[in-house]
């Protein structure tokens, strides 16, 4: 996940990392790119909590804003993510899914360019597997 997650030109850190059901992963994405003007060294930190995992179709998981410490942060949504993997013309396809408990919830987060965060990260994503795949 750190090899990937997170906008171009961020690097995400793990601070823990159990995937598994009530499992943990809390995680500080920093933007190392000095072109990105005033992004340059901001940390952004997050924490998910693995509900479910089936192999190999569907995780589902909690996903919040938080701190250092893994607190989530105060007046930010708590997302609830569903993330399946189905078979599309030979490839695995994911499709996520994400949940708001609230509409102002969810304009809060699409104000803040989730959207594109996530377009974003499939694509390093592709890129990742697009290497992996080179070295075998």
């Amino acid at each position: 996940m750190a090899g990937w997650w997170g906008p171009s030109g961020w690097q995400t850190e793990n601070r823990a990392f159990n995937f598994k059901s009530d499992g943990v992963w809390h995680y500080c994405m920093r933007c190392t790119d000095e072109n990105q003007g005033e992004f340059y060294n901001q940390e952004s930190w997050g924490k998910a909590v693995y509900q479910e995992i089936t192999v190999p179709g569907k995780v589902v998981l909690t996903d919040m804003f938080a701190d250092e410490e893994g607190n989530a942060a105060d007046g930010m949504p708590v997302i609830l993510v569903t993330l399946t993997f189905v078979e599309h013309e030979g490839k695995t396809k994911p499709i996520m899914r994400s949940r708001f408990a609230s509409v102002e919830g969810l304009q809060q987060v699409m104000g803040m360019g989730i959207v594109q965060g996530c377009a974003l990260k499939f694509y390093r994503l592709d890129d990742l597997l697009d290497k992996l795949q080179e070295l075998w």
